[in-house]
Order: C-alpha cells, then sequence, then structure tokens
C-alpha cells in the first residue's frame, strides 16, 4: 500500500495506542471561527480545528460563530464530571443479591483507598448498586481531572472489585457464581437515555441571545422563520424517539474529537446534546447542553505531535483544561446547529450542500488561482491559494457577511 509507506509518527512512541502499526490517515483540517467566549473556563476569541471530509462542515461552523460573536458572544458552563464503570457479581440466590448491594456501599471509604493505591488522579465519587434478577451491577462513578478515564477508571475499579472478593462477609464462594468487570450498563461508547439524563464524561452547556439584525443579517432569516423551524425539527426529534433534539452536534464533536487525539468511538455517546430555541422580546435565545463528553487533554492520542497542537492552539494544555475543551465543544456545537436550523429554514441547505459537499474541480479565476464556489448558507466565500492563511478575523467576516448576503 504505497500511500502508508511514509508517517511522521514515531513508532517507539505508540505502544500505548495501537497495535499492528502500518502506517498513519490523513484527515484534513479546517479552522472554523472564531468565537467569543464568556464562559466559566473559557473568554475571549477561540478557533476550533475540525477534522473531517465533510463539506460545508467549517463553513456553516464558522457562519453560526460569526453571528454569535456579533451578538455578544456564547456563555458557557462545565456542569459537573464523572466517569463510570459497571461491573457484574452474579449471586446464586435474589437473596445473596440485596444483602450484597445493601451492604457494599458502606464499605466506600475501604474501596476509596483502593482506588488511590493505584491512581491519583482518579477521585470515586459514589458507588450505586442496580439488581437486576440475581446480579448486582455496581456503578462506580470517578471524577478523572483532565483525563478521560475510561482506561484509569477500568483499572482501579478492578483492583476495587478484587478487594470486595477478599472480603468473606460481602461474598462467599457458595453465593457467588460469576464475576465481570462491565456489564454494559455504564454507557461506555454507547448512546443511552442514562448518559442523556445523568452524564458520562463532562456536562456542559453552553448560551447566547441572538438580537433580530444579526439573525437577519448573517444567518439570513428571521427570528419567528428559526423559532418555527426548530419546533419542527424538536417535534421530529421526539416523534423517532431522539436521545436528545439537535441539528448535528456530532459533527462538531467527531471533527474536534478526531483532531485533538481523543477516542474517537466515544462519539456514539458523547454527540448527544440537547438544543433550544426560544423566541425573546428582540431576538431568539439559543441554548445546547450536551450531556456528556468523554474527553481529555492528556491520555490517549492527546500526546501526538499534531493533535497536541490543536489543542494548545485552543488553549487546552496544562491544568483545568479539559473542561476548557468541553466549553469550546459545546460553544461551536451551539454555533453549527444554529447555522444548519438557518440553512434549512432559508432553504438554503441543499444548495449550499451542492456548492461545498460535492466533489468537484475547482474552477479557475481570472488571475489563474483556485477558487473554491462561494459558500451560500454555509460560510464567506474562500480562496484555495497555497498554504493556509490566518483565519479572517470578525471584521472582515462581517463585511463579507454583508457583501455576500444575498447569495447566502
Amino acid at each position: 500500500m504505497n500511500s502508508l509507506q511514509h508517517t511522521r509518527l514515531d513508532a517507539g512512541k505508540l505502544t500505548g495506542n495501537i497495535e499492528g502499526l502500518v502506517g498513519a490517515v490523513e484527515i484534513p483540517i479546517g479552522v472554523a471561527g472564531p468565537l467569543l467566549f464568556c464562559g466559566t473556563n473559557v473568554r475571549g476569541e477561540r478557533y476550533a480545528p475540525l477534522a473531517t471530509t465533510e463539506g460545508a462542515l467549517v463553513s456553516s461552523a464558522t457562519r453560526g460563530a460569526l453571528a454569535v460573536t456579533m451578538a455578544g458572544g456564547v456563555s458557557t458552563h462545565a456542569v459537573s464530571q464523572a466517569m463510570t464503570r459497571a461491573p457484574v457479581f452474579a449471586f446464586s440466590r435474589l437473596a445473596d443479591a440485596s444483602r450484597f448491594a445493601a451492604t457494599v456501599p458502606q464499605h466506600i471509604g475501604d474501596l476509596r483507598t483502593a482506588v488511590r493505591q493505584v491512581s491519583s488522579h482518579a477521585v470515586l465519587v459514589s458507588i450505586e448498586p442496580v439488581i437486576l434478577g440475581r446480579a448486582v451491577h455496581l456503578r462506580f462513578r470517578y471524577t478523572t481531572g483532565d483525563a478521560a478515564g475510561q482506561n484509569m477508571t477500568t483499572v482501579c475499579t478492578w483492583h476495587a472489585c478484587q478487594w470486595i472478593l477478599r472480603q468473606s462477609h460481602l461474598v462467599t464462594d457458595d453465593a457467588l457464581e460469576f464475576f465481570l468487570i462491565e456489564g454494559n450498563s455504564s454507557g461506555d461508547k454507547k448512546a443511552s437515555a442514562l448518559a442523556m439524563a445523568e452524564g458520562r464524561g463532562i456536562r456542559v452547556a453552553a448560551d447566547c441571545v441572538l438580537p433580530t439584525g444579526v439573525i437577519e443579517r448573517v444567518l439570513r432569516t428571521t427570528p419567528d422563520e428559526l423559532v418555527r423551524g426548530y419546533q419542527h425539527i424538536a417535534a421530529g426529534a421526539v416523534h423517532s424517539a431522539m436521545l436528545g433534539s439537535n441539528a448535528n452536534s456530532a459533527n462538531v464533536v467527531a471533527a474536534i474529537f478526531t483532531a485533538t487525539g481523543q477516542d474517537i468511538a466515544c462519539v456514539h455517546e458523547s454527540g448527544m446534546g440537547h438544543f433550544v430555541l426560544e423566541r425573546t422580546r428582540d431576538g431568539v435565545h439559543a441554548s445546547m447542553t450536551l450531556p456528556g463528553l468523554a474527553l481529555g487533554t492528556v491520555g490517549g492520542g492527546t500526546h501526538l505531535p499534531t493533535q497536541h497542537e490543536m489543542l494548545a492552539l485552543m488553549g487546552c494544555t496544562g491544568p483545568g483544561s479539559a473542561v476548557r475543551l468541553a466549553e469550546i465543544i459545546a460553544g461551536f456545537a451551539l454555533a453549527l446547529d444554529l447555522s444548519t436550523v438557518s440553512a434549512a429554514v432559508s432553504d438554503d441547505f441543499a444548495s449550499a450542500h451542492e456548492r461545498l459537499g460535492r466533489n468537484r474541480l475547482p474552477h479557475q479565476s481570472d488571475t489563474g488561482r483556485h477558487v473554491t464556489p462561494s459558500a451560500g448558507a454555509e460560510g464567506p466565500v474562500t480562496e484555495a491559494a497555497g498554504p493556509l492563511s490566518p483565519p479572517p478575523d470578525v471584521h472582515t467576516q462581517e463585511r463579507e457577511a454583508s457583501a455576500e448576503g444575498g447569495a447566502r
């Protein structure tokens, strides 16, 4: 495979990330933004690196970011963090299972001691026993600092369970039939109603207030039409029993996860979101809640050169950076949903993807430079002329939005 002959990655530094290494796959990265943050952990303008092969995504996120920034920025808040593991203890009879479930939580202090012997970062917050027949699923709930913590909590939970298995007053050989380190009730890498309600990872929220002028000028619709379209989209989500209700928050989650070395499979649970639009006297209040972003800024693939540089681009390295990353993702997820719903409402959604999302050769401009088709509803016109230039500032984008408004 000729395309796998060369990679800049140092194989010697990948022993904890991959087995059977044969090469690396390149994924294009575009920069969306800037987006002005007025958050608990993030303040000021931020750009987001989006690793994707979906045309129109970066332009759409940029358009939404422009609208939110012109409206005064996005408020963000990382509400909580929790990583869960759920081992199973299966007993011969229900009476043994119920006795075990009632007794184990009384030993949370001992279990915290067992966890501390394994990791100084994982903190055991709670243990919730769930009886299913004659089996007990123990839901261990941790905080994990700046790490996502899936592997960390697996090891910590296993050692805690070994302590439990050594306690004869908790389990006996004749009563316990089976032990399993994960019984699939933690929601690891699965979208679930439990994860939507309780969160697994960092729960984060974002909101903004868009005045009528910005909605009309940048999003090319009206407050009434925007909210009306949202109501139909929300109704469709309820009818289809969707977990949450959003336009495409998973797009931002997947693109930033890929760019920053996250466990990409966690997009399945992390991509759930609840997007809400409400009419105000002079515009629209918009909010996005992501109940469980399973992410980290240390561990996993975050140490790889490009991924670490993308984290640094967003100011997401060092202590406390995981909650900053979560807030940035929530802000851009809100911006993207605003742009996407606006494009659907103004009937520009299909035409924008026709221009930006189809594999066509760029046409030649009068100067001989390759020019991409105009962004339409999804963002400003851009030129592909060799090395990437710094993204335009908000004022430049505002002028472009005004000049190209008719086309959008």
